[in-house]
């Protein structure tokens, strides 16, 4: 064994990847698994696509999962502070040695066959990490969720799911996924297999139809899940509860601990897998839902302070719905920022139009893929005669915020994942923790 990289070490190593190879084919990434002894035979995957939600959808059934005595894998990107977030063992984020061995196996075998495969991408290199960190694990389940599209992703190896999910759909990715809600959901629907049952999300026909028609060429059950199947009964400032109204939990009550409204879909996209799974009513559904964690999702990070990873135009979208739903007897503040590759003009129009905030503070991502503050400011002040700050770093802005926010007022953060871990890890840093 040669020089083992420590974890930071580790983590530049991948995110130098990008510069010396991009996404592979499905044929080099078999054979990488063959050579690796083919971890991913014998476990057991639920996978789950879409624009917006998959991994909440994620995080509810693998909550479900566990409060079923189940050992469950949880495989969801990205990572808003630690690479290790990226790997769930019964909900808890993976050890830095685990991590670091599966990491230095998959490095090995890259030096020893660079003359026999392409060495991975950035994502397939973390999906293969998952896949030899839940086979040492023994997992029961492997709950996974796609990076990019369905058809074409890395996690579409897999041979057959117990149950394949899809979230919402919604344009994102255009240059990649195609520029219309039925070619990206033709790219969604790739993930289903011949015969496996498939549950979606039946908000929008034009998907839906696009979906309905791929699980009839594979002969796969598709089970919908409309809008009209719950309703919500009670909003709070810690969550949301709703009832079912159809299927076979009709008449149950939920609360989930997120205040946005689509969390009931993403939680009854979650109920349907897993009771189909079942073929019963799982046990312990009621706490399943309510200790369900995923973080940066309309999260209260601080008392009166929402982080949300809203970062396209759907997103963006329910994030407003849900922020004139949350009550304040004060004054809202926007923290906001955003990637180059996004269409952020129509996201900060949809925010300048569609919520009543009295204040904007914006400031540019450390990253390569940042929005110039410049092009941010700017287009905010076209779009809006409401008071508008700008601060060179994530730092100064939240700083200000937390400074200009009185008891009464609230704070939301959003436009970027990226935005979302800065301050995950400022928060971090602040606790000592």
């Amino acid at each position: 064994m040669g020089y083992r990289m420590n974890i930071k070490e580790a983590e530049d190593y991948l995110n130098d990847i990008p510069r010396f190879s991009k996404k592979t084919t499905m044929e080099n990434e078999r054979r990488i698994l063959e050579l690796l002894g083919h971890p991913e035979r014998g476990q057991k995957f639920i996978h789950v696509a879409g624009t917006n939600g998959k991994g909440s959808v994620c995080a509810f059934i693998s909550s479900i999962l566990r409060e079923n005595k189940y050992r469950v894998g949880t495989f969801t990107s990205p990572h808003l502070v630690d690479i290790t977030e990226r790997f769930l063992i019964d909900g808890e984020q993976v050890g830095e040695e685990l991590f670091l061995d599966a990491f230095h196996r998959l490095y090995d075998l890259c030096e020893e066959r660079k003359d026999e495969i392409v060495h991975p991408s950035y994502f397939e290199y973390l999906f293969l990490i998952g896949m030899l960190i839940f086979r040492e694990m023994k997992v029961d389940i492997t709950v996974l969720e796609v990076g990019l599209g369905g058809r074409l992703d890395a996690t579409n190896v897999i041979d057959s799911p117990l149950v394949c999910v899809i979230a919402s759909i919604g344009l994102d990715h255009t240059e990649i996924l195609g520029d219309t809600i039925s070619q990206i959901a033709w790219e969604k629907a790739g993930i289903i297999k011949e015969g496996r049952p498939v549950v979606y999300d039946d908000s929008r026909e034009e998907a839906s139809h696009v979906i309905r028609k791929a699980a009839a060429e594979k002969q796969a059950p598709a089970w919908p899940v409309n809008p009209e199947d719950f309703e919500i009964t009670k909003r709070d400032k810690t969550g949301i509860e709703f009832r079912m109204t159809k299927g076979a939990l009709a008449g149950s009550v939920f609360r989930v601990p997120f205040v946005a409204d689509y969390q009931a879909m993403n939680a009854s996209l979650a109920l349907t897998a897993v009771h189909i799974l079942e073929g019963k009513k799982p046990d312990r559904l009621e706490e399943a839902l309510l200790h369900t964690s995923w973080p940066g999702r309309m999260e209260p990070v601080l008392p009166g302070v929402y982080m949300d990873g809203a970062h396209n135009d759907d997103g963006i979208r329910v994030f407003i719905e849900t922020v004139t739903k949350i009550p304040c007897a004060g004054k809202k503040y926007l923290l906001f920022s955003a990637v180059a590759d996004k269409d952020y003009e129509t996201m900060i129009d949809e925010i300048c139009r569609g919520a009543d905030f009295d204040g904007f503070i914006l400031t540019e991502l450390n990253s390569y893929r940042a929005l110039p503050l410049k092009n941010i400011l700017e287009t905010f002040q076209k779009k809006t005669d409401r008071r508008v700050w700008s601060f060179g770093n994530i730092q100064e802005a939240f700083a200000f915020a937390m400074e200009k926010k009185s008891e009464e007022d609230l704070v939301f953060i959003a436009g970027s994942l990226y935005l979302a871990g800065s301050i995950k890890e400022l928060l971090r840093e602040k606790s000592g923790s």
